[in-house]
Parts: structure tokens; sequence; C-alpha cells
């Protein structure tokens, strides 16, 4: 387990839910610890959606401060950048990875990390046991695996670290939410570079 900061977030509802599906994601990780080696991987699909939508939080809240929070401004976002945003309707995940995509607002121009969040938006809308966009194997025991959970795990904890560095609020609005504990030892040390 480790925390990262939440001063970053501009909604205390979303944050207050984001702290308590990571106290769901805690207790799930516990039951799977606890499972049998045959029955652990059923707790691969509610973990992994929790965890994407997580992010979808995440950059809803960092949409919802460019969109609201006009006086505050968003820290270290060009206000060319705040304009385009503005005039956009945002309000799905698919719309917010394209327009962070679009304006590299995760810090990730060069890698995969936006077409990894298209991946787990459709991995997402399995939730849906019918699949009927015919999206990824139309087994899910293919698609809700421990190494797509883990993978998910890095995913999030990038974006979250990502926004919690980049994206504070000014200090004496910061303390409002929780901070985050992630029930997962730490893909991306900070000191490390990765």
């Amino acid at each position: 387990m480790f925390t990262v900061s939440s001063g970053f977030i501009g909604d205390f509802k979303t944050g207050d839910n984001i702290v308590y599906n990571l106290k769901t994601l805690n207790a799930l990780y516990s039951a799977q610890g606890a499972a049998s080696s045959s029955e652990a991987h059923f707790f691969c699909k509610p973990i992994t959606i929790t965890m994407v939508s997580i992010i979808e939080a995440l950059l809803h809240d960092l949409f919802f401060r460019v969109q609201s929070h006009t006086s505050e401004g968003v820290k270290n976002i060009a206000d060319k950048v705040l304009s385009d945003i503005r005039s956009k309707t945002l309000d799905q995940l698919q719309t917010y990875i394209t327009a962070a995509k679009k304006h590299d607002l995760l810090g990730a121009a060069g890698t995969e990390l936006y077409e990894k969040l298209d991946e787990l938006r459709k991995v997402r809308n399995r939730i849906h046991i019918q699949n009927v966009k015919q999206q990824l194997p139309r087994n899910e025991s293919q698609v809700f695996t421990i190494s797509r959970q883990k993978s998910t795990e890095a995913v999030l904890e990038r974006v979250l670290k990502h926004v919690s560095d980049k994206y504070k609020r000014p200090e004496h609005i910061q303390g409002i939410v929780d901070s985050f504990e992630l029930p997962w030892d730490e893909h991306l040390k900070a000191d490390s570079g990765t």
C-alpha cells in the first residue's frame, strides 16, 4: 500500500467517492489474496472495472476543474488549452482520453499511455456481459486476467501521480479530501524515474 495526495481534486464528492472506491478495492484485494489459486482470478473483473472507473473519475475531475474553476484556473495548463477544452463538451471516458491526448495533459507524449487508456475504456465497457459491441475476446476470462489487473494498476497509478503532481490546487484549498491509499505495491517509484 502507498498514498497519493488528493490536493488536486476540484469536486469534493468526486474525491470522496474515489476514496470509497479505493477502500472497496482494498477489500477486493484482501479477498483475492485469501482466495484459492483456482478462485483468485474471479476478482479480476470487479477490481479492473473499479480501477478504470477511478481513472475516469480522475479525468472527469480534471476537466470539471477546467470548465468550472475559471477564477482559480488550473496550474500548468496553458490559457490556449483551457480555452480549447472549455469550448468542448467532454462527458465520457472516450472524450476525456481524446482531449487529454490532444493536449498531452498526462505528460505521456511518445508513450502508449493514451492507447492503453482507450483499451481500458473498452475493458471497462465489458461490464456488460453480453458484449453487444463485440469488443475484445468474447470469453471474459481472457479479458479480465491477473496480468491485465496488474497493468491497470500501473496505468491508474501513473495517471493519479501525474495529476496529483502537476495540477495541485492552492494550498489553502487542499486537505478537504482524504489522501488516496492504493492497495498494491507501488509500480512507479518517484526516485527511479519509471
